[in-house]
């Protein structure tokens, strides 16, 4: 009987000890120094080069959505527009002096604050998607392009954010197949690209987005390149074109970035730091994919309403290659940059390893 009672009591008291525990420890975490800070608040104000509505601009509510989930709403991002604090390409230099936290863009357009910009965002006949997104990645790539931030002096944090699947050549109302079908063409074409046609027999004009459609409802563009599939479906481009020209030679990747002023960036908890690089990425793979899904139903769409898909020819493209190449390898205003010969031997090397190592490993279609 003694036994029994013995028995009972231990099984009280080790079923009432865990309760003492947790309210010692609650008594505990009232003292001061007990508790672990929570995470502080933030909140920051983003602004992207994108109009709302853009799958351009949902990569960055994408990310902010993300960071806000993750930090239990203590860390929230105000992602705006193109034009609601400073202009849409006026992002980078409002976030180096502080004027807003953050921006989303496109590193191309800043192509004339630095030769090797472009490398960061689209290389004409170079890295698709996978292979673009390996090189900057692991094989170097975004440290090289937080060296071109520093080289130019802004006051910058930048990491890859976002990327979409080759861009369309052209809406066009003349097909585009041949070397012969570029020559006179009006072709609205920027950057590289640009520089790279008119070597080519192509009439460029350099237009911003917003007077593409009447440009080409009026004639004065014949063609003209812009984004992805979804996005100029958005743009309607299609309303004023017949033909959807392939494939995106000029922009076989489109990647996008994510840019944060160096001392609020530094200034972040280590544990923010960390939500951001994992946002960012994530965003990149949503954006992705969703964007060649939406180029799924964007195509039927278009076939719906009897538009022309014309393909430039093989021989064409290889034509188009080595120009490409021979104008990256001679830009005179840009080959005596040395950051810049870095960063294209550094893109030359990876597309060799990469297409020797995926030729081998990656089964015929």
């Amino acid at each position: 009987m003694k036994t029994k009672r013995l028995i009972t009591g231990l099984i009280v008291t080790l079923m009432v000890f865990p309760l003492l525990l947790a309210g010692c420890g609650e008594k505990a975490a009232e003292q001061p120094g007990a508790v672990v800070d929570p995470l502080p608040k933030v909140n920051w104000t983003l602004q992207t080069t994108w109009a709302q509505g853009w799958l351009l601009h949902q990569m960055a509510e994408d990310m902010a959505k993300r960071v806000e989930q993750m930090s239990g709403g203590n860390f929230k991002i105000d992602v705006l527009p193109a034009g609601a604090v400073v202009g849409g390409l006026e992002v980078l230099d409002a976030t180096s002096t502080g004027t807003i936290d953050a921006y989303h863009s496109w590193p191309g357009y800043w192509m004339s604050k630095h030769p090797s910009a472009p490398f960061f965002a689209s290389i004409p006949m170079s890295l698709e998607p996978l292979m673009h997104t390996t090189w900057l990645y692991a094989y170097g790539g975004k440290e090289l392009m937080q060296e071109m931030y520093d080289e130019i002096g802004a006051n910058v944090y930048s990491i890859p954010g976002g990327v979409t699947h080759p861009e369309l050549l052209a809406h066009s109302n003349k097909p585009l197949e041949t070397l012969e079908d570029f020559v006179g063409l009006k072709y609205r074409a920027p950057g590289w690209w640009g520089e790279i046609l008119k070597g080519m027999g192509v009439s460029v004009t350099m237009l911003p987005g917003t007077e593409l459609y009447p440009s080409l409802e009026r004639g004065i563009l014949d063609a003209t390149e812009f984004s992805s599939p979804i996005v100029n479906r958005q743009q309607g481009f299609h309303e004023v074109t017949k033909y959807v020209a392939g494939p995106g030679m000029h922009q076989p990747t489109c990647y996008f970035e994510f840019g944060f002023n160096k001392q609020k960036y530094d200034a972040l908890p280590e544990i923010y730091k960390q939500m951001l690089q994992s946002a960012a990425m994530a965003t990149t793979l949503w954006s992705w994919t969703q964007d060649i899904v939406l180029g799924f139903e964007t195509f039927e769409f278009w076939k719906s309403r009897d538009k022309v898909f014309t393909r430039v020819s093989d021989e064409a493209q290889r034509a188009f290659r080595t120009k490409a190449w021979d104008w990256l390898d001679n830009d005179v205003a840009a080959k005596n940059n040395a950051h810049y010969t870095k960063t294209w031997n550094s893109v030359k090397e990876f597309w060799d390893k990469f297409v020797d190592y995926e030729h081998f490993m990656i089964p015929v279609r």
